[in-house]
């Protein structure tokens, strides 16, 4: 008797010990609908509760004036050649259960690209300068996503969620408006279905949060015209892509989030008429991306700029982001 009594003992002990690792739900705060509506990047749940809806604009904007090159130096562009692109994302999240979530987003594409030559005529010994201007606006693609979470906050104390994420395109995959050589209008969709999956991991030890984010993404074939100058469209086919993510965020105070995060994307060679292509190159990019989140009540504002910090076949600018959500 005086055996079992001990083994009771011990296993009310070992209990209480690792209760808060296994299961945190046991000892969190009740919140009221209202205070999970204001609660920030670091305490909201990872999917909206069933019901909820968030809706929001995120918009991002960069200048083309630096790039990687094929050996990874950064190098500036020709100083005759300059470029803009914005992009307005709108979303749109609803709560299916406490553990699932819907996501609908589409775009507005604006950019702007110019460029300038000098051309000799040896036959009038003069100079001609030739000046292209390009521009791409309206709606691109539209994309779906889902969330559900495999292992809850309210029980573990790492969350882990799965997502699925179908990209398709409606935008406009061709160039139009031509009216020359240099006048057009740029494409301002990808001209494939998409279709994407992962993993995202996170923990909350108060005021940090740490993530983990893991994501594949395959392309399907697609036809699109690349030039100009093309006739009739051609098959392609993007390469695949992996995304990676580790992050952590800090609680300034009750309303202001400071939020740091490093992101890796690896994208392999596309192909053009069923061969690898010059068009569709391999690309990685390693980049940071500091920001600050200001929440006020339901409201959410965050400034954020992505910092391309080594990369190949890609863009080296800053990639500025403002974030604006509500919760209902």
């Amino acid at each position: 008797m005086v055996k079992y009594t001990h083994i009771l003992k011990y296993l009310s002990a070992s209990a209480v010990f690792f209760a808060p690792f296994i299961c945190s739900g046991q000892v969190e705060k009740q919140l009221t609908p209202a205070e999970i509506k204001q609660q920030t990047i670091v305490t909201e749940p990872v999917t909206l509760k069933k019901g909820f809806i968030r809706s929001g604009m995120l918009t991002n904007y960069r200048v083309a004036d630096k790039y990687f090159t094929d050996d990874g130096i950064k190098e500036y562009y020709p100083s005759n050649i300059w470029g803009t692109k914005s992009v307005y994302n709108l979303t749109f999240q609803y709560g299916i259960s406490d553990r699932m979530e819907v996501e609908l987003s589409t775009e507005y594409m604006n950019s702007r690209q110019e460029s300038q030559k000098t051309e000799f005529i040896a036959a009038t010994n003069t100079a001609k300068t030739v000046v292209t201007r390009q521009k791409g606006t309206g709606i691109g693609d539209t994309y779906v996503k889902i969330r559900y979470q495999i292992f809850p906050e309210t029980s573990y104390r790492v969350s882990v969620t799965g997502n699925i994420n179908l990209a398709i395109p409606t935008g406009e995959k061709n160039p139009t408006d031509i009216r020359s050589a240099e006048q057009y209008d740029l494409p301002v969709g990808s001209g494939t279905y998409a279709l994407g999956g992962g993993l995202f991991a996170r923990t909350i030890f108060y005021p940090y949060s740490f993530t983990f984010g893991l994501n594949y993404t395959y392309s399907f074939t697609g036809r699109k015209k690349f030039e100009i100058t093309d006739i009739r469209e051609i098959e392609f086919q993007p390469g695949e892509v992996l995304d990676l993510s580790l992050g952590a965020n800090l609680h300034l105070n009750e309303w202001i989030v400071f939020s740091n995060e490093l992101t890796y994307q690896h994208k392999d060679k596309g192909t053009v008429n069923g061969h690898y292509s010059a068009l569709l190159p391999l690309t990685w990019s390693a980049s940071y991306r500091p920001g600050l989140v200001f929440q006020v009540r339901r409201f959410r504002l965050g400034e954020s700029v992505t910092i391309p910090v080594k990369g190949k076949n890609t863009a080296a600018d800053p990639l500025y982001i403002v974030m604006a959500q509500y919760v209902f």
